[in-house]
């Protein structure tokens, strides 16, 4: 699948060329989502949309003619992307794959047709309503059949809070939209590629990030039932301690030594237990609360609160030090991110 060069680095207007029609939209306030569109009526002209926009990627078709279509909105960090294609294949290869890219995750609903999705060890066959997850970081193989319509969210991994190593038992899976979560799953995403227009205005990110809690529950189903190398005891303490830390993320003194007293750990096996899941307990706790605070400044019914409020009332005392941080995590202050979405929300 197509993806983007980085999640904050939005294309020039002009940077669709020898597509039929080319529509950029830009946002109409500041944080407002920007969109984008493209008709071709070529291959030649899909490979040239593709390779323009995203990062290297292989196309092929068997086809002498081939229509396309393919349409982008842009909310903060994360992008929705609707396709509609003749029969081809898309190829990432491992000489394509740099450490340095953005270590992104795309959601692919497959709306119409048939797709054979190949990463790593896994492969399956989707047909309409399945849903599959890829890893952009690593190689993968998308082949279309015939005639397809698809719908991919494209997202930083770090926003689903469930480490890039244990995400490679989860990608290229089938998850099938029509039991378990994926009931919920598949149609939610359905409604919103045939409303793409719904995510331009102030509700956009907090769609997005619904879009998100849902797929983080399909992807940590998926692990439970697909992971078999670690115990089961393991997993339900890692349940344990996430849940112990969420539950007191408003705690300025929640840290590594507090979460492994109130277990009766040592601080050194309870770091053990989360490096085992790529991550340390101080950045699962800082994840964590930089989200809360996002949300809350978010929220219209927060309005009134300051930023130190809620930053404090998210477990940061200083109010310097979480601005440095937000910043750092999300590209701009916790003032012009919430100035930013107050400006379209009363657009």
């Amino acid at each position: 699948m197509p993806m983007l060069h980085s999640p904050v680095s939005q294309p020039q207007p002009t940077s669709i060329v020898d597509a039929v029609v080319n529509e950029f939209i830009p946002p109409t306030t500041p944080g407002g989502a920007i969109r984008q569109r493209a008709v071709v009526h070529s291959f030649a002209q899909w490979e040239r949309v593709v390779a323009k926009q995203f990062i290297k990627l292989h196309l092929r078709t068997t086809s002498d003619s081939f229509e396309g279509v393919l349409e982008r909105i842009w909310v903060e960090d994360m992008c929705a992307t609707y396709m509609s294609a003749d029969q081809h294949s898309v190829h990432r290869l491992s000489t394509d794959t740099d450490p340095d890219d953005p270590q992104l995750l795309k959601l692919s609903l497959l709306v119409e047709g048939e797709c054979v999705v190949t990463q790593g060890e896994n492969s399956a066959s989707l047909g309409p309503g399945d849903v599959t997850v890829y890893d952009t970081g690593r190689p993968y193989t998308l082949e279309y059949a015939g005639p397809m319509r698809t719908f991919v969210l494209i997202f930083p991994m770090h926003l689903l809070g469930i480490p890039r190593r244990l995400l490679a038992d989860a990608t290229a899976l089938r998850l099938r939209g029509d039991e378990g979560i994926g009931k919920v799953i598949s149609p939610f995403m359905q409604h919103i590629a045939e409303n793409l227009n719904m995510l331009t205005d102030h509700t956009g990110v907090k769609v997005m990030h619904s879009a998100l809690g849902l797929i983080s529950t399909l992807l940590s189903s998926e692990l439970a039932a697909q992971t078999s190398t670690q115990p089961e005891g393991y997993r339900a303490d890692m349940d344990k301690y996430r849940s112990f830390i969420e539950a007191n993320l408003s705690d300025p003194e929640l840290c590594t030594e507090s979460v492994a007293a109130a277990h009766f750990l040592s601080t050194r096996y309870l770091q053990h237990l989360f490096s085992e899941d790529g991550t340390t307990v101080s950045d699962f706790i800082r994840t964590r609360r930089l989200e809360r605070c996002r949300e809350s400044l978010l929220d219209p019914a927060q309005a009134s609160l300051t930023i130190l409020q809620i930053a404090q009332e998210w477990g940061f005392v200083d109010a310097a030090h979480f601005s440095r941080t937000f910043k750092s995590a999300f590209g701009m202050s916790p003032s012009v991110y919430r100035r930013a979405h107050q400006s379209a929300t009363r657009s």
